[in-house]
């Protein structure tokens, strides 16, 4: 028995084991929402959505331990987002008939970044659990808006009509800060050797709205679920635990 207990604390804290960094490729898919938290409607209504979104780039795994590995990824990332707001803006009023006026505003964000996770992982069997931090540094961004009201304003400027109308507001660049950051968990389900599939989410941190107003928090949020494909394993070399 005692040799048996003394094996296993070896085993535990001074085994060493053939480690194999590896460099790859990955390319998920998923949603992503861009969210107004600090948003509070009086006496319109506010929803945002999940909108297809998704992420591709390179990764590099180094483990460091038995059982543990570091991580760092140069990832392309796209974060769509879209709300829509309701609102009464007035009232129509003719022999008795009453009719409210409303308008309803769908928002479509678009924007792309750069995007650098860094992680910390644990390998259970087949399974790599990972939590990290990761930075956004924005690339690109643009954005549309849609607005539908029950009524439309008449050509000569003056009043209006009940003629349902649609006007489209194009924005080449978004108002909002340029680096985002935030926490980013994930499981990553080994194949092979090389091929693995992998589960990621992120939440950001940061309000990426460029001012200070508490009425207005932007926050990013993505869920993927993707392949990863290993296609560079480096000469292996001993890590003790």
């Amino acid at each position: 028995m005692k040799r048996y207990l003394t094996l296993s604390i070896f085993l535990v804290f001074n085994v060493a084991i053939i480690a194999q960094p590896s460099f790859g490729f990955k390319i998920n898919g998923g949603v992503s929402r861009i969210s107004d938290n600090g948003y509070t409607p009086r006496f319109e209504t506010y929803t945002d959505y999940f909108k297809p979104s998704g992420q591709a780039g390179f990764f590099y795994n180094l483990p460091v331990r038995a059982h543990e590995v570091f991580g760092i990824e140069l990832l392309f990332t796209q974060i769509e987002g879209k709300e829509k707001i309701g609102d009464t803006v007035g009232y129509s009023s003719s022999y008795g008939n009453t009719t409210n006026l409303t308008s309803t505003y769908t928002i479509s964000k678009h924007i792309s970044y750069l995007s650098l996770p860094v992680h910390y992982g644990i390998n259970v069997k087949k399974f790599t659990f990972n939590i990290g931090m990761q930075l956004w540094v924005r690339l690109l961004s643009s954005a549309q808006e849609v607005v539908q009201s029950n009524f439309s304003n008449n050509a000569s400027g003056y009043g209006f009509n009940l003629n349902p109308s649609t006007t489209t507001y194009n924005y080449k660049r978004l108002s909002i800060k340029d680096v985002d950051f935030g926490q980013t968990v994930s499981i990553i389900y080994h194949i092979t050797g090389k091929f693995a599939i992998e589960g990621n989410y992120y939440y950001g941190f940061n309000n990426i709205y460029p001012n200070n107003r508490r009425t207005t928090e932007w926050r990013t949020q993505q869920m993927t679920l993707g392949l990863r494909y290993a296609f560079l394993t480096f000469k292996t070399k001993e890590i003790k635990s």
